[in-house]
């Protein structure tokens, strides 16, 4: 049977209210992680830097506060598995190379901030992946509420799609779009024109991004032990392939594919209880329905944004790849030591195109270790690689130690979303889906450990 941890309060502890308060805020961290929702002007601690004016900002503080609050519980038990220790260190010094960035940074005169921001959210999300590793949270919990949390997104993706354009969800952070709006996202097949769903994100593969965790997690709960868990995965999985579909995001069709794989290969044994072979079947037969509800109604766009067809749109999208990989590559090869930066790639790209006749502005390549290697550098990309090959290898020892399904599908989210970043920049350019990734591979990585002797919690068998 799968071991689950069972942890019991003392009378009083410190660590212990400490604890509790900082897991807590990694499960509000996580339901807040999809909504682009930013601060007022108020209160000015959160005016300077772009980055430290979102919600989110709050709930990853108070995890971070409450986890330093605790004498950092769990961390001396993470750095004792080796793989997880070069982890943590590589992380880590990552982060300090972004923040040394700043001192040769393409814009450092101009635009100093630019490389503040930046620096800052490496740094905000890399504290905070410390911090889901070292607090031994349940993974059931986390992909509960990654299910849950996500499939309420995935319903107003749906109204969205239904309404070709945005439904009225403002004061949660919803951009105001139509199709009529310039530059909104869309998928045309001769006459037909479609809008994409964006969710509460300021851009469909981002919401992609998210869908996508939430499919994986709901899925890896049809094996779970409790049989509440195993009916939300059944009821989430097929509305949020639905609603991820619907986004037509290639990249994300295809991380979820390879994160898929990677659930069935490692988790299928878990389905010899029957319970969860059946949740499981009736789960995998919802989401065919799922699927071919959405080609019945979508085929001739399907073909269009496949390339089966030459629509100008999607021309066009392959072609601007194309023009921003060539840029990271001729930065990488002026500066390939330091890089030109943490974010100041958008600037360098806006230098080359005025060298060009191109209708483009400055952005992000969409290949986050191009991205990481034009910015900061190969020792930046070196050590975001290697901390990559760790985290994967202590939670490939950390699931197949526990046998957990729900864990296996945070690994595959983790993978899911390393292979989107093939293809796009989010999951690394953005603070919310960079804080996503690594804390899918953060709460995996952590699932061997006990917090019993730092806290005077007792674990019991189940």
């Amino acid at each position: 049977m799968m071991r689950a941890t069972s942890i019991r309060l003392p009378a009083f502890s410190w660590r212990a209210l400490a604890l509790r308060m900082a897991q807590g805020g990694v499960l509000v961290s996580l339901v807040v992680m999809p909504v682009w929702l930013r601060l007022g002007q108020r209160p000015d601690l959160f005016a300077p830097l772009y980055v430290s004016r979102f919600v989110l900002l709050l709930p990853l503080l108070w995890t971070i506060g409450w986890w330093a609050a605790s004498g950092f519980v769990g961390f001396s038990d993470l750095v004792r598995m080796r793989s997880a220790a070069i982890w943590a260190a590589c992380l880590g010094f990552w982060a300090l190379w972004a923040s040394l960035s700043q001192n040769w940074a393409f814009v450092r005169v101009s635009h100093p901030a630019t490389g503040a921001n930046a620096s800052l959210q490496i740094g905000l999300v890399v504290a905070f992946a410390l911090a889901v590793a070292s607090l031994r949270l349940n993974p059931v919990a986390v992909a509960a509420t990654l299910a849950i949390g996500l499939t309420g997104h995935a319903v107003l993706a749906i109204a969205q799609a239904d309404a070709n354009g945005a439904v009225g969800l403002r004061t949660l952070g919803e951009f105001p779009y139509h199709a009529w709006t310039n530059g909104v996202s869309i998928v045309r097949s001769g006459t037909q024109t479609i809008v994409r769903p964006f969710g509460l994100m300021p851009h469909p593969n981002i919401l992609a991004g998210f869908l996508t965790v939430g499919v994986l997690a709901s899925a890896g709960l049809w094996a779970a032990p409790g049989r509440i868990a195993r009916v939300i995965g059944l009821v989430c999985a097929p509305l949020l392939l639905y609603a991820l579909l619907l986004t037509f995001s290639r990249a994300a069709w295809l991380g979820l594919a390879v994160g898929g794989l990677i659930l069935f290969a490692l988790g299928w044994r878990r389905l010899r209880v029957r319970s969860a072979r059946a949740t499981a079947l009736a789960g995998t037969l919802a989401c065919v329905i799922a699927g071919a509800v959405f080609v019945a109604g979508y085929a001739d766009f399907i073909g269009a944004r496949t390339a089966t067809t030459q629509e100008s749109v999607e021309l066009r999208s392959i072609s601007d790849r194309i023009v921003f990989t060539d840029f990271a590559l001729r930065a990488i090869g002026e500066k390939p030591l330091t890089g030109v930066g943490a974010g100041s790639f958008p600037w360098r790209s806006s230098a080359y195109l005025q060298e060009t006749f191109f209708d483009l502005q400055g952005d992000n390549v969409h290949n986050i270790y191009l991205l990481v290697w034009a910015e900061l550098g190969t020792p930046g990309l070196v050590l975001f690689l290697v901390a990559i090959a760790a985290g994967l290898r202590s939670a490939w020892v950390a699931v197949r130690r526990d046998r957990s399904s729900a864990g296996i599908a945070l690994l595959a989210s983790f993978v899911a979303l390393a292979v989107v970043g093939l293809f796009d920049h989010y999951p690394y350019s953005l603070l919310h889906p960079s804080a996503l990734w690594w804390t899918c591979l953060a709460a995996a990585l952590s699932e061997t450990r006990s917090l019993g002797t730092a806290t005077g919690f007792r674990n019991t068998e189940a």
